[in-house]
This record gives structure tokens, C-alpha cells and sequence, in this order.
């Protein structure tokens, strides 16, 4: 038998690019109907507003292809009665639903123990509920013709991986409820497996450039996923309930390992001393995966390329108190570092004082520079200031810091993205001083020349003719 999909019909959701264009692309080249669904909104689910252009752009580049239709599909998927469209349009057009992948997604911001209902809500309808939908829309279609395959999206996360509790609190409850609705499908011929990807994908472009995302970029391309997913999508496939961690021309299975059973009586010495031999059992005959480091290493990462990782939840504790001094003027260069849920970000930091009044800028290869806004001495003993960001996404960073009798700056950094706090952070800054202080404060009396010769706004236009 051939790995065709003529004839077959498969919804992938969050399709508009990355892993999900590649793995409806993958599909229609090999002869499937495709609905293309995606939001259109910003990677962190309510930045941006939702557009049905991505998904009809993205159909637009399948049917070109002159091989399987495609169909767009702007809906959100944390709505039930969305799901359910999705698979009418499916039926209406081509009578059945055979496939559904589930991979809509957004990115996690907020670090435990300090996340809000909202973050765990948006989570949980986009991730787990969207693909609770799709599974219950095409269910009984699948359960009448004998024959589905689904596949859903979680991630490596799960294994151990940072501080955000969020994100892959859903993707492990995308383990259970594939591995549950698996059971219920065995009779029906009704597959369903969960994938690990690991890709290059706008999720992780927010990654700080380095050799990590340098090999990521480099070597683990979504499309590069695409033939194992349309493989555990084929009605040759037999494999279901299953976990495959999938990336850069890779794959592998993930399992739950288990100890032999250890007896113990009504005393916790008796758990003690067995505790003792099982955390010391030989494991040679199974690769234990202690965090998703494991993983990405099996896949072809290395130590180094993992290091800004290794010391995710350290980078999130409280910095220890700083001995703060007074302070009546600055005419300061920094590095700084931000630890953030992703790995340490990193700047030059260029103040200077007039009056209580702060000016300067945050430079950033990266990023771009950041000119210093409502900068002022607050209090004559705390820094305070705010920049626009506006890669990889449009938001503002407040930073407070204080000084101590060498300079060092410490404090933290809030970020915020349309009035919602995605981003809380400890920085500190070590000074410059010599010729990298006067170069980088030279970049920064260029820069804000050239601030200064940005037009004004429209509305300022129009108000400054009045």
C-alpha cells in the first residue's frame, strides 16, 4: 500500500504557518482535503486581533499546489460550536471526516506561583478544550464509518522544563485525554496518539538568539515533522494511545516507566529504607527522562546549547536584597541582564539624569534600541523607566531598580501587553566603564537623534496645523 491520502479528509487547526501549515501541506500533497483552521491572533492568544486572512492565505498556497483542496476556517476552537462548523464544512463538502490534528496553540507568560485565572482560562480553552471540540464534533462521524485518526499537540514541557506552570499543565492534560479517548476508539478504529514537537516555529522565535535557537532555527524546520505526523495519520498506522516526540528529521517514543512494586508495612521507616532502593534500582534498561533537557538531547542538542536553560527556576527566585544608596544624579552605562521565563535576556543600559528627570536607552541588537520614556529618581533612592519593545512583540517594560555604593543595579522589570502584565521579572546590572561606556554612550546620543527626526503622529500633525 502506498501512503496516499486521496479521498481523505483531515481539519488541522492553528494551520495558518509553522507546524500546522506544514503538516496540512504535507497532507494535501499527498492527496487530502484539507480544512485549514487558525484564529489569525497573536502568538500569546490576546495580543493581536484575530484575522480570517491567515487561514485563507495559507488554503490560498495549498490549492495552488494543484493536488488536495483546501478550505479556510478563522474560527476559534476554544468555542464548541465552532468545532462543530469545522466539521459540517468537512461533511458538506466532501461527505465524511477522517483526520483531525490539533495543534492551535499559544505561548505561556506568566510564572508560578503568580498566574492569573485569565492565563489558566485562555490556556485551557485554546489547548485542552480546543482539542476536546474537534474530537467531540467528528466523533460520532468516525465512530459511523469506522475509521478516524487524531493526533494531538503537547510538548516536551511536561517533562520538567521552567517555572511557567500554565502551559504545560495543559499539555499534560492532552496526554490523559488522548490516552483515555484512545481506549473508547480501539473498537471503532478510531487512533489517536499525542506528539513532542520540537520546531522552529514563532512560539519559539521569542527564544533569545544564541546556539540553542541558532540549531533550532538551523536544523529543526516544521516541515521536517510532517512525515511522521501523516504517518500516524495513515490507515496503515496502526499505533494508538501513544506519545512520539518529533524534530529535526527524528522521532522518538515517550513512555511512563515503572519500578518493580515495593512492599512496606505501617511504618515510615519501612518506606524509608525501600524508598532508598527504588530511587537507587538499575535503570540501564530505560532512558528515564528527568526534564524536557532529556528529550532535546536524545533529539541532537547539546549541553551547551542547553545552558541558559539549566537554571530556569533559579533565574525566577527573588534576587537577594540590595544595600541601596541615595541617589541624586546618574550619568550610568549598565549591562543588564533580565531573567526571564525563557532564559537570560541580555542589554546595555545607557541613563543619564537632569534634574529627577531620566533620559537614555536600552540597547539591543536583538530587539532594537529602546529609548527611555517617564524616566525619573523616584524617591531619591529607586530608578525609574519605561521602554516600548516592539520585537517579537509590541509591549511595554517598566523597570525599577536601585544602585548600591559600586553601582551595581538590581530590580525588576514588568512588562505589559495590551493593559495585561505577560512578563515579571528580576534584572541586575553590572557598570561599564572606559571606552565601551563612551561608545555606548555615543550610540545613544545617535540614537536619540534620530528620535528625534521621527515624524509625529497624525493626530499630532494635525493638532500642531490647528
Amino acid at each position: 500500500m502506498s501512503f496516499d491520502f486521496t479521498g481523505k479528509v483531515a481539519i488541522v487547526t492553528g494551520a495558518g504557518g509553522g507546524l500546522g501549515y506544514a503538516y496540512a501541506q504535507y497532507l494535501a500533497e499527498h492527496g487530502a482535503n484539507v480544512i485549514v483552521n487558525d484564529l489569525g491572533g497573536g502568538t500569546f492568544g490576546y495580543d493581536g486581533k484575530p484575522s480570517s486572512k491567515v487561514a485563507t492565505a495559507a488554503a490560498e498556497k495549498i490549492n495552488a499546489l494543484g493536488k488536495g483542496k483546501a478550505i479556510a476556517d478563522g474560527h476559534d476552537v476554544s468555542v464548541a460550536k465552532n468545532a462543530e462548523r469545522m466539521v459540517e464544512t468537512a461533511i458538506q463538502n466532501w461527505g465524511h471526516i477522517d483526520i483531525i490534528i490539533n495543534n492551535a496553540g499559544i505561548a505561556s507568560t506568566e510564572v508560578f506561583p503568580n498566574v492569573s485565572k485569565e492565563e489558566y482560562d485562555l490556556h485551557l480553552g485554546v489547548h485542552v478544550l480546543g482539542a476536546l471540540n474537534t474530537m467531540q464534533a467528528a466523533w460520532p462521524h468516525m465512530v459511523k464509518q469506522g475509521y478516524g485518526r487524531i493526533i494531538n499537540t503537547s510538548s516536551d514541557s511536561v517533562l520538567g522544563f521552567s517555572p511557567q506552570a500554565t502551559y504545560p499543565s495543559m499539555k499534560a492534560a492532552l496526554i490523559g485525554l488522548s490516552r483515555n479517548a484512545g481506549l473508547l476508539g480501539v473498537d471503532h478504529n478510531i487512533n489517536v496518539n499525542v506528539i513532542m514537537p520540537a520546531a522552529f516555529t514563532r512560539l519559539s522565535a521569542l527564544l533569545p538568539a544564541g546556539g540553542f535557537r541558532d540549531h533550532l532555527e538551523k536544523d529543526f524546520q516544521p516541515e521536517k515533522l510532517a512525515p511522521v505526523v501523516g504517518y500516524l495519520c495513515h490507515e496503515k498506522c496502526e499505533i494508538t494511545r501513544e506519545i512520539f516526540s518529533i524534530g529535526g528529521g527524528k522521532f522518538q517514543r515517550i513512555v511512563m516507566a515503572s519500578s518493580d512494586a515495593m512492599a512496606v508495612d505501617m511504618t515510615m521507616e519501612s518506606v524509608e529504607a525501600q524508598m532508598q532502593v527504588v530511587m537507587t534500582d538499575d535503570t540501564s534498561k530505560l532512558q528515564i527522562f528527568k526534564s524536557t533537557f532529556d528529550d532535546l538531547k536524545n533529539l541532537g542538542f547539546s549541553d551547551e546549547e542547553c545552558q541558559m536553560f539549566y537554571d530556569m527556576t533559579a533565574t525566577q527566585q527573588e534576587l537577594g536584597p540590595i544595600e541601596a544608596v541615595p541617589i541624586d544624579s546618574v550619568d550610568n552605562v549598565w549591562d543588564i541582564t533580565i531573567k526571564s521565563p525563557v532564559g537570560d535576556q541580555f542589554s546595555r543600559l545607557v541613563l543619564n539624569s537632569s534634574g529627577n528627570s531620566l533620559q537614555g536607552h536600552v540597547l539591543n541588537e536583538e530587539h532594537g534600541n529602546q529609548t527611555v520614556l517617564d524616566g525619573k529618581i523616584e524617591n531619591s533612592d529607586a530608578l525609574v523607566w519605561k521602554c516600548k519593545l516592539t520585537k517579537p512583540v509590541p509591549m511595554t517594560l517598566t523597570y525599577t531598580g536601585q544602585v548600591d555604593k559600586d553601582q551595581n543595579l538590581q530590580g525588576k522589570v514588568v512588562g505589559t501587553l495590551m493593559g495585561k502584565t505577560v512578563m515579571d521579572c528580576a534584572f541586575l546590572g553590572k557598570p561599564v566603564f572606559g571606552d565601551q561606556a563612551d561608545q555606548a554612550k555615543q550610540e545613544s546620543q545617535q540614537q536619540a537623534q534620530l528620535d528625534g527626526q521621527k515624524k509625529p503622529g497624525l493626530l499630532k500633525r494635525l493638532f500642531a496645523k490647528a
